[in-house]
């Protein structure tokens, strides 16, 4: 049995992640195909073009990006691997003994958090769910959801170890004890450490975004802040960002937008901040033409809430910090030799993840491939296995011996078939073997497939004003904005004029000056005042407005679903938002 399966047999004995997982990620699913239906037509598609212009000019992007961090006074640090990366973050932190970290799977992945500890430095998770998995000892399992596996009875456990006293287990009530702890270190925090979604050549931008306010929180308040960011996930323009960004959160979580999408410029007076990229093995990925690909991705988790293997044995079954179809093959291609090797195997090949992939990377064949090099290798499947497949390969080269082998099958298929296909009521299981037939015909397969082409929808409950002004203010209030004709603001409020607004997301783009987020996150309640005139259909109509300097656009109050996917508002900042639009000069 590989390592994989053992995990898996021991996490479904154990935990039976299926119980929590199948019924959420069939939902997500669902809720993201509709999601990115809102969007353009064509979203996916330029997405996609964006990420592969990125892969195919990292280099000369890169050296781009080093000019324009060096323009802004942001540090730009190459680590070749790892333990290189660490070693930066160490020296950079110098006398910080108190360090605020949110999410980056990058971090996970070389250790950071791990290696920071031992050298003494007290590290605090401040996302929710990497809060509660750190707690719990075994890491993240799944890229945008780290708690998932975890039923809020656990998560009190959990908090309760550590010496939490909480009444009960309302996911408000846990998610906002956690709150608590994470605002109460970032008022004595020497430094943060985030991750990055996507760092921009053109401008030496960084955008990340979150829905919790954490990040906001590392990006204003620490004098120092450091992202920490694979080779991969730099962007040409502005342009290419926002195409990544109007495919991101619909395909990770189903939403228009997150809470809180920052375009980080230049470091605050008297910060400091640098961007250290980790290589540790992309460029290895990106020599090779057969999976250069696999570096487009965007760590939505878009593949493994699809994958039916990741969501029966859970993401802590693949033993590595990238789970799913893009963990089975990024793991084998990050770390050589028989660690990972096992990996592409923990699949069906039913291409689900393919499908779901919103920038297009070919997964399933990434499998095959890896998994032919694997055998080849000998890091996989034992010599009773290849003479298996050998034999199998020889009967089934010829028409004659395929056609012998199948009427031999379908015979041994009657004969036990009250042992592998039980009468009802368990036939309806579709892990069951079908009945023996005869061979289909593939031609009725193209007929009966479902009409993949692209379409911006309305879904049929729903029906959206004609107008740009009438759809952002639908959106916006769907998302828990209170629009107002006007507001006479009252001590303690926070007004801000926006740049620009987004109708398909009800989101609001606030720049300069006034993308203050020491301000926003302090404010008892923000006033949005909107000009009509400045509404876009869709995020890529912002990139006109974004201008240089510091941009953030606020899709709703800050927010969290770590736990059981229950989502809590106000979680870091404000959770009142008014909305004015205000009315066109006469």
């Amino acid at each position: 049995m590989t390592a994989f399966r053992r995990r898996a047999a021991r996490e479904i004995a154990e935990a039976r992640p299926a119980e929590t997982l199948q019924p959420i990620m069939r939902k997500l699913v669902d809720d993201a195909r509709a999601m990115l239906a809102r969007g353009p037509a064509d979203a996916r598609e330029r997405a996609a073009r964006a990420r592969a212009d990125a892969v195919e000019r990292i280099e000369p992007l890169h050296r781009q990006l080093r000019e324009q961090c060096a323009r802004r006074g942001i540090g730009y640090h190459r680590a070749a691997t790892a333990e290189e990366a660490v070693a930066i973050v160490r020296q950079l932190l110098g006398n910080a003994r108190r360090v605020a970290k949110s999410k980056s799977m990058v971090a996970e992945e070389i250790g950071l958090t791990h290696a920071l500890r031992a050298a003494g430095i007290d590290v605090l998770e401040t996302d929710i769910g990497e809060y509660i998995v750190d707690l719990e000892g075994r890491g993240p399992s799944h890229v945008t959801a780290p708690a998932i596996h975890l039923n809020r009875t656990r998560i009190r456990e959990i908090l309760a170890r550590a010496g939490a006293e909480l009444p009960d287990d309302d996911p408000a009530r846990l998610s906002r004890h956690i709150r608590d702890i994470v605002a109460d270190f970032f008022r004595t925090a020497d430094a943060a450490i985030t991750g990055a979604n996507a760092v921009i050549a053109a401008s030496g931008r960084i955008v990340a975004v979150e829905n919790e306010g954490n990040v906001a929180l590392g990006i204003s308040h620490p004098a120092l802040h450091i992202v920490v960011t694979g080779l991969e996930k730099v962007v040409a323009d502005e342009a290419a960002a926002l195409a990544v960004l109007q495919v991101l959160a619909p395909s990770a979580t189903a939403q228009p937008l997150t809470a809180f999408t920052h375009v980080i410029g230049d470091p605050l007076p008297g910060q400091q901040r640098h961007l250290v990229v980790v290589d540790n093995g992309r460029s290895r990925i990106l020599a090779d033409p057969r999976y250069r690909d696999a570096l487009r991705c965007i760590r939505c988790g878009a593949c493994m809430n699809a994958c039916p293997v990741y969501r029966a044995a859970s993401g802590l079954a693949y033993g590595s910090p990238y789970m799913g179809p893009i963990g089975a093959v990024i793991s084998p291609l990050l770390w050589p030799g028989s660690r990972h090797a096992d990996l592409p195997f923990a699949s069906t090949l039913c291409a689900a993840c393919t499908e779901a992939c919103p920038v297009g990377i070919p997964l399933h064949r990434m499998l095959l491939d890896l998994r032919a090099d694997a055998v080849r290798t000998h890091r996989a499947g034992d010599r009773k296995e290849r003479a298996a497949w050998a034999a199998w390969a020889a009967l089934f080269s010829a028409p004659t011996g395929a056609r012998a082998a199948s009427a031999l099958a379908r015979v041994g298929l009657r004969a036990a078939g009250r042992l592998v296909r039980p009468p009802a009521p368990g036939r309806a299981d579709p892990r069951l073997l079908p009945e023996p037939a005869a061979p289909h015909d593939p031609a009725l397969l193209g007929a009966a497939a479902p009409d993949r082409t692209p379409r911006s929808v309305i879904a049929p409950e729903e029906v959206l004003p004609p107008d740009l002004a009438g759809r952002f203010l639908a959106r916006a209030e769907a998302l828990g904005l209170q629009p107002a004709a006007a507001i006479d603001p009252i001590p303690g409020d926070l007004e801000l004029a926006a740049t620009a607004a987004v109708a398909s997301t009800g989101s609001v783009l606030i720049t300069g000056p006034a993308a203050d987020r020491r301000r926003l996150l302090s404010a008892a309640r923000v006033i949005l005042r909107v000009d009509p005139a400045t509404i876009v259909e869709h995020p890529a109509g912002l990139q006109p407005y974004l201008g240089d300097g510091d941009a953030l656009i606020l899709t709703g109050p800050s927010r969290t679903a770590d736990i059981e996917k229950v989502i809590v508002r106000g979680i870091h900042g404000s959770q009142d938002y008014r909305l004015v639009l205000e009315q066109p000069v006469r």
